[in-house]
Order: C-alpha cells, then structure tokens, then sequence
C-alpha cells in the first residue's frame, strides 16, 4: 500500500494536471461569455483547472477513492507506517510516522472491513473501500477492493470487485520450534509498473491473480538460547511471534515488508 503524507502528489493523476506546464488560456480555449464578476477572472490559469479536470473524468481517466492504495510502491523510497491498535483489539489505524491517518480496519464475522480515513479523533471514514476476508479455519485471506477502478472508469453498468492478495497462514518446522509461515500472492506488473487488474466482471469470470509470490523469511533455530531468532535490525523492540519479514521467492537479498512491535 502507498504512503500518502501528501496525497495531491501521489496521485499521477493529479501530477499530470497539477504539474504541467502552464498553456495560454486563449489558445483552443472557449471562454464564456457574460458579464465578469469579482471572483471571475478568465485569465487566471486557476479558473480553467475545473474544465481541464472535467474533461479528464469524462475520458474516464479520474482515479477512484483507493487508487492511492492499490498501485504498487516506489521500491527506490522506504517507507514507514505505524499499526495502532484500539483497546478492543477490534480496530487497527495505520498512520504515518507524522501521526496522519491513512486506513482504518474493524473487526467483522468473517474478517475485517478497511476504511480510507480522513484525520481527527477518532478517524473519521466513508464506508469500507476495502474488505479482508478469511475462510472457516482463518487459514485462507483475501483481500479486495470494494470497487473495482477499472470497471468504473470504463463505464461499466456492472462493477465488480477488483482481487488485491490472496494470504495463507500455516506453520513449518524450524530446528526444535514452529515457524508461524505466511505466503502472499500478489497481481503481477505490467510494463508500466502498475498492478494487473483481477476482477471478476473486467478480466473474466476466473481471473488468475498472477505470479508474485512474497513469503516469510525463515528464522533459525538458537541451540544456544532455545528458541527461534531472526535479525530486524533493530527495528523491533519486543519479541513476538507476530513479528516477520516477507520477501519475494525470487529475491532473497532484501525484505519487501517488515512488521515488528
């Protein structure tokens, strides 16, 4: 997921008609006609912004409420969040290291329902925009976008839901303890770095989710201290058995997510 401490910037979108060189408003430009009042001035590059992003979202090339969250990272900028847990432990907040709200999950039957946040005390959402979903023995997760940006963009009457990872928990022997193991299967890249679209309406009724696979970096055995270890370099404070590292299956030579207390 993206970390958005300046969202106007994350959003390539807005990039395009934010940070564009600046055209003469005259040039292919229809200004209306009438009488100018204090707040209308044609002239200013401001003023014709609404029409520029008008005709961006009618070529459907607006992004939706959780576009920010589904395109991959900048692999080249790491990034910091913080998870705080409620004292239900009903309901997780990840936030930036500057404190800004950025999702919300609560605890439902089945899983766990994710809200964009916007920030105050409590956080406050507009519906869940996404949804982690889990089998009977919570051995299984999906996770899915409750819209899917593509099917909204193209118009579609039907929108589906667009599938962002598939999660399976288990655990394997390591020296004389268990390992608590996690594979993630991701969407695989396209050409332009973006993520494919795996959505039952847009991308067929079967959709293969692709070949990115992270999974859990193995600890090893301490016959010294008896007990599992593994190296965060120093970026946890508590051991725990919840703390990992993920890394992909065909790159053991840096960690792609790492969680610790």
């Amino acid at each position: 997921m993206v970390r958005l401490e300046n969202r106007m910037q994350d959003h390539a979108w807005w990039k395009q008609m934010l940070w564009k060189p600046s055209e003469d408003p005259a040039q292919g430009r229809v200004q209306p006609e009438g009488i100018q009042i204090g707040w209308d001035v044609p002239e200013e590059p401001r003023q014709w912004r609404g029409f520029e992003f008008a005709e961006f979202l009618e070529q459907g090339m607006g992004p939706g409420l959780t576009s920010s969250f589904v395109e991959p990272a900048d692999k080249a900028t790491e990034q910091r969040l913080l998870v705080l847990c409620e004292a239900d432990r009903r309901s997780f907040v990840l936030t930036t290291e500057g404190g800004s709200s950025l999702l919300m999950a609560s605890a439902a039957a089945d899983g766990f329902d994710i809200f964009v946040t916007c920030d105050g005390e409590p956080p406050k959402a507009l519906g869940p925009a996404f949804r982690l979903r889990c089998d009977q023995q919570r051995r299984h997760w999906t996770l899915t976008s409750v819209r899917c940006e593509q099917c909204e963009t193209r118009g579609t009457r039907m929108c589906g839901a667009r599938e962002l990872a598939r999660m399976s928990h288990y655990c394997e022997a390591v020296g004389e303890g268990n390992a608590f193991c996690m594979d993630v299967e991701l969407p695989e890249l396209r050409e332009d770095g973006r993520s494919s679209v795996v959505c039952s309406v847009c991308s067929g009724p079967e959709p293969d989710i692709g070949s990115c696979v992270l999974s859990t970096r193995r600890p090893k055995w301490n016959a010294r201290q008896k007990t599992l270890s593994l190296d965060f370099r120093g970026r946890c404070s508590l051991a725990s058995a919840k703390n990992f590292q993920l890394e992909a299956e065909n790159d053991f030579s840096k960690v792609s997510l790492l969680f610790g207390k």
